[in-house]
């Protein structure tokens, strides 16, 4: 079976060839019917202009009356124009409807115009999977303003994306040629939602091998998966069902610590956010202390945990020295953590 693109590619080719006969009749009728009347008029002085007004007006049926005195041979030449002139009108208008409905029916989803978007998308994310898990997801990057694009095959899917406005492939995400269609080349990660670790895994060998730099996030229905994806190529692997678990727990243990986390970690308008930002090599921040930082405190950002490679340095005093590649996990306003990602990216 052919792909969808090829499939979209010779149906708008065969549609656009059969537009062309219909086309070609009303303009060769317009041009036979303008001299026609030139001819007819020659008498009466008639003008181009003229002309092709009485041609204009005869073949589209609005009838303002004869500008040319027309005799029989006139008349007859009319009902010839009228005739040809309305019936290929007609043809061209059916011809037209029926190129725009087998159009949306053949491409539902709009893919055309969607590819086009896509292809002119950079650092994007890719879901691969609109299910519950992967619906929740999109939420969060619809309301953080990140651009992403969603695979899917599954019509439901594809129907709840269109309604959301979300940019969508229809298609089989464990195909390179898929992906590749979603621009992994030019993307900034990849989150594998589907509902079957096998397929995950798929995904994530593809996604690693069409780019090694890209950051992936999946999901393992089964724990015992998890190191499975990562050794496929995942940098994090999670269980919903692992996380949920521990989330009721600690709802139960420190209630107010999960209210807290939430609200900064929620992307949109909230007042305030939580971040994680990496020091640039152009950063002026970089091989300085951090009591040293004034613009560091200007920024109105407050500091909590420094992290360098595996090192985990939780409110880094005074005397620590900023590194290149240094990820600060900072806490302020949306204004605030948008001047220190300004500031530590140099």
């Amino acid at each position: 079976m052919k792909p969808l693109s090829g499939r979209l590619f010779e149906s708008s080719r065969y549609q656009r060839a059969k537009l062309l006969i219909p086309l070609a009749l009303v303009v060769m009728v317009t041009v036979v019917g303008t001299l026609g009347y030139k001819w007819l008029g020659k008498t009466q002085g008639a003008s181009w202009l003229d002309s092709l007004f009485m041609t204009i007006t005869t073949i589209s049926t609005i009838g303002y009356g004869e500008i040319i005195a027309l005799d029989a041979s006139g008349k007859i030449f009319t009902i010839f124009i009228a005739l040809t002139g309305i019936g290929s009108l007609f043809y061209s208008f059916t011809v037209i409807i029926e190129n725009l409905l087998s159009s949306r029916l053949i491409d539902p989803w709009g893919e055309r115009r969607m590819q086009h978007e896509i292809k002119k998308l950079k650092d994007h994310i890719i879901i691969a999977g609109l299910g519950r898990v992967g619906r929740q997801a999109a939420m969060e990057l619809h309301e953080a303003k990140m651009p992403f694009v969603v695979v899917d095959s599954n019509s439901e899917s594809l129907q709840l994306a269109s309604q959301q406005g979300y940019l969508l492939i229809a298609g089989d995400a464990t195909h390179d040629s898929v992906l590749e269609m979603a621009g992994v080349s030019s993307a900034r990660g990849l989150i594998a939602t589907t509902g079957d670790d096998a397929s995950n895994l798929y995904i994530v060998l593809s996604a690693r091998a069409l780019n090694p730099k890209l950051y992936i996030v999946s999901r393992a229905l089964d724990e015992f998966s998890i190191p499975k994806i990562i050794r496929a190529g995942a940098d994090r692997a999670i269980s919903p069902y692992a996380i949920g678990g521990r989330r009721l727990a600690h709802l139960i243990l420190s209630p107010a610590c999960v209210d807290f986390f939430d609200n900064v970690m929620k992307k949109g308008e909230e007042k305030f956010s939580l971040e994680s930002i990496t020091v640039g090599a152009a950063s002026p921040l970089r091989g300085k202390c951090i009591s040293s930082l004034t613009l560091l405190q200007e920024t109105g950002a407050n500091v909590l945990v420094l992290v360098r490679e595996n090192e985990v340095i939780p409110n880094p005093d005074s005397s620590t020295v900023v590194q290149v590649g240094d990820q600060l996990l900072a806490l302020g306003t949306v204004e605030q953590l948008d001047r220190l990602e300004n500031l530590l990216a140099g």
